[in-house]
């Protein structure tokens, strides 16, 4: 076989052993574990045939990306040997696992905790305020979200004529500070929806099965709001790539996976959404069409987009007349928005000190403004947070899985 055919065979294989390990869950979950266990053992083969592959597509790839070939192949060789386990275990696990200790001293193992003090999940205190008004820029991504995410959900006798409905959730992603959290926060404003948003130790406990169980109230609390926007911040933490020896993770993805699938038999709407400056971390399971069919790019700000923030960020503050903005702009090349309201704060720590300094000089009628200078100084001080070969390699990703995007200067 050519390079292509073995790439298309890898990847048959390797969606294979990650339907083969959701099915395992499923059966597990469902209390089947004779059925469980088959499926465990038949996903490590599968996940272990896959390791295979990628070995030998390893051959014939170049040299830049060895590295990154083997860390893929060492991850399957480790989630194939932990379907191993948990068909082992599951096999012989009848009800809670008891609390045992092993030979040598070692620590006990945590029981599974108990119903009772099962984390519970309510939505934003506040709902939302802010809207696609607020957000600068982003028009394309505003377009994507309004089409994909928000219309079906208003307008949803229209999409039913035409056999379009809402096709699962939604993956912001790009380079930190660039606006993924209010874009998520705009959506719930925008479609009127609960607010969910979700950290990392919201979800994983210290105990056995604690954070299936978390995710199992989360989405069932979604589903008592009816109508919810369910947000997860910094994804890859949560539905990062099974294997490795975190068996943590490699229980709490086919939950998620499993919750997220359930959503077509619910009456009511939820959006998952994922953020991450990290996407190529997801496991792939999760970016498969019914999941997170929505795949959106924030990017840097460009020009436009960086001379309107600025605009709104130092116009809305007491500063003198006639600051060249459009210049501040052009040498801020490569900032992302936190960048940018980085170095207008700055920069208003200067006239802040100045008039309380005024003030216990005795003049309380001291009245200082941003200045030009005061800019200029906080710009000397301030530098672009993400470097760009973070940038490739998310356009690497992206080229990768056939998304299209304005490559970076």
């Amino acid at each position: 076989m050519n390079y292509d055919e073995k790439m298309n065979a890898y990847l048959k294989m390797l969606q294979e052993a990650t339907g083969m390990d959701e099915a395992a869950g499923s059966a597990a979950r469902a209390g089947k574990t004779e059925e469980a266990a088959v499926k465990y053992r038949k996903a490590a083969a599968l996940y272990a045939t896959s390791a295979e592959y990628l070995l030998e597509l390893m051959e014939n790839a170049d040299a830049s990306d060895q590295a990154e070939y083997q860390q893929s192949i060492d991850r399957l060789i480790a989630v194939s040997a932990q379907m191993k386990e948990l068909a082992a275990a599951v096999a012989t696990r009848k009800g809670k696992p008891e609390n045992t200790s092993a030979k040598g001293g070692d620590a006990k193992i945590p029981q599974e905790y108990d119903e009772e003090e099962q984390a519970r999940f309510e939505p934003a205190a506040e709902a939302p305020q802010t809207g696609f008004g607020e957000i600068v820029g982003l028009n394309e991504a505003k377009q994507i979200v309004t089409d994909e995410i928000i219309n079906p959900l208003i307008y949803e006798d229209v999409y039913h004529k035409f056999k379009r409905g809402n096709r699962g959730g939604l993956l912001l992603f790009g380079p930190p500070g660039g606006g993924k959290t209010m874009m998520a926060r705009a959506i719930a404003a925008e479609s009127h929806m609960a607010f969910f948003p979700v950290r990392c130790s919201d979800i994983v406990g210290r105990y056995f099965g604690e954070a299936e169980k978390r995710v199992r109230a989360l989405f069932q609390a979604a589903r008592e709001a009816t109508n919810a926007v369910i947000f997860m911040d910094e994804a890859e933490a949560l539905a990062c790539r099974r294997g490795g020896n975190s068996t943590v993770m490699n229980r709490l993805v086919p939950e998620l996976l499993s919750q997220m699938d359930g959503f077509e038999r619910f009456s009511g709407h939820i959006i998952v959404i994922f953020a991450t400056n990290r996407p190529y971390d997801l496991d792939p399971a999760f970016l498969r069409p019914g999941r997170l069919a929505t795949h959106c790019y924030i990017a840097l700000p460009d020009y436009e987009i960086r001379l309107a923030l600025l605009k709104k960020q130092i116009l809305s503050r007491p500063c003198e007349e006639g600051i060249n903005i459009e210049a501040f702009a052009r040498a801020t090349e490569r900032f992302s928005c936190a960048d940018l309201v980085n170095m207008v704060e700055k920069g208003c720590l200067l006239p802040i000190n100045r008039e309380i300094l005024a003030r216990k000089q005795g003049n309380p009628e001291a009245n200082e403004k941003l200045t030009e200078a005061d800019l200029k100084t906080a710009l000397k001080r301030v530098h672009p947070s993400v470097e760009m070969e973070e940038i490739h390699r998310l356009e690497k990703w992206m080229k990768q899985m056939g998304i299209a995007f304005k490559p970076a200067a």
